[in-house]
């Protein structure tokens, strides 16, 4: 089988491969696509190039269960929704849903395809069935709503005044303020969705998750946590900017991001929490800042990241990792509890598996999980899109500026759904 695969790949190229994957996981009801797009740019490049999941021997719902399936060395695929900090800190949400997802969701795949950066493959589990070679047509996503924003720019601008009083107050120094966008739909493929989102906006941490009706479809650049061994490392962005439509004003675009004090403040001060967060977990003196105000280039944006690694005691299991480090920081602000605190009572929706993470767990503890940003998330019984955006507010946001950052984090996103 290994050798067809490769084949097909020599003979169509890498992109129908993955088409063929994106496509099988239709079959099941529970699939996962990890995709690196072919891209290293920003993040550290990992192992893979892709991981394809299919079929569920067995889901997870909870800690326990996760941590014993680690410690029988399965591999878990699957999704950390963001309400799981009710469950690590002493904290509540009672906003509505807009989809509903399961805090914790992870699965056991019947079968594998694994793709090298080296362009090694395998195949793990079941056998492929015959279907797996039928290229099928995907519909187009049509009959949609029109956008139903429920955050007005007006009411937008007003939350950024409150938060600029909170900080004023010493309550928060950084907050990360999200709003929500809806729509409904008569007819939609979250599949070709997906390789569409993927085609206009290339990542290296793209990911698709299906479990049973609900779907999710992710472009995002950002890591949450990368284990490695008893390396950790993660790679928090702050600090967003658009393209420009020429080499020069792309030039001068990123000179501005990289000297703007609004954006190194609010990325150092993500950077000292994520330290902080790794100190609790890493063996003492080893976390450390390998790249600050990292700038780098997609389709669509440019982007300042930074990285922070650490050596993990080995004593110290996925349960405790997580409950040291999740939700990550640059989705939430500083101090990290007073801001989610805050979160809660200026946004008006759970979050769920936006601001999570959506990643693998391998065998041997290794882990890798991006951060759910620049993702829809599809419920196909109700009929309902949700994506979000938002930013990190500090005492130097202008809120006009806020609202146009929203605007261009969710403009592939809307440039596919027809906007």
């Amino acid at each position: 089988m290994k050798s067809k695969l490769l084949d097909y790949i020599a003979n169509n190229g890498l992109q129908a491969f993955k088409r063929l994957c994106y496509v099988y996981t239709q079959g099941f009801s529970h699939s996962c696509v990890l995709d690196s797009c072919q891209l290293n740019t920003g993040v550290n490049g990992g192992k893979y190039e892709l991981i394809a999941a299919f079929g569920a021997q067995n889901t997870y719902r909870n800690m326990v269960e996760i941590q014993r399936a680690t410690e029988q060395k399965k591999w878990l695929f699957g999704a950390l929704g963001y309400d799981l900090k009710n469950q690590f800190e002493k904290l509540e949400s009672n906003n509505s849903s807009i989809i509903n997802t399961e805090n914790l969701l992870f699965f056991e795949p019947k079968t594998m395809i694994i793709l090298r950066k080296n362009g090694e493959l395998d195949v793990l589990g079941d056998p492929l069935q015959q279907s797996f070679w039928n290229d099928k047509d995907l519909p187009m996503h049509r009959q949609l709503s029109c956008d139903q924003l429920p955050t007005e720019k007006e009411t937008y601008i007003e939350k950024i005044e409150t938060i600029h009083e909170l900080i004023r107050a010493g309550e928060v120094y950084e907050l990360n303020y999200c709003v929500p966008h809806t729509r409904t739909f008569t007819h939609f493929s979250p599949i070709r969705f997906q390789l569409d989102l993927i085609k206009t906006s290339p990542v290296p941490m793209a990911s698709y998750l299906k479990a049973d009706h609900i779907h999710l479809c992710g472009a995002s650049m950002e890591r949450y946590l990368l284990k490695d061994g008893n390396k950790l490392i993660s790679q928090p962005i702050k600090g967003t900017i658009r393209k420009g439509i020429s080499p020069q004003e792309d030039e001068k675009l990123i000179a501005d991001l990289e000297n703007s004090e609004k954006d190194r403040a609010e990325n150092v001060m993500i950077v000292d929490l994520v330290r902080n967060d790794l100190n609790k977990i890493c063996e003492r003196g080893s976390v450390h800042v390998t790249e600050l105000f990292g700038i780098y280039s997609y389709l669509q944006v440019h982007q300042m990241i930074s990285t922070v690694e650490g050596t993990v005691d080995p004593a110290v299991n996925l349960t405790q990792i997580l409950e040291a480090s999740f939700p990550m920081g640059s989705m939430t602000g500083t101090p990290k509890i007073a801001a989610m605190q805050y979160i809660e009572t200026l946004e008006h929706f759970k979050r769920g598996w936006y601001s999570g993470a959506v990643g693998y767990i391998t065998p041997d503890g290794n882990f890798d999980f991006n951060v759910v940003i620049r993702s829809v998330l599809c419920d196909m019984q109700e009929k309902v899109l949700n994506y979000n955006a938002g930013g990190a507010i500090t005492i130097d946001s202008e809120p006009e500026s806020e609202w146009n950052e929203v605007q261009l984090k969710t403009k592939a996103i809307t440039q596919i759904l027809g906007d």
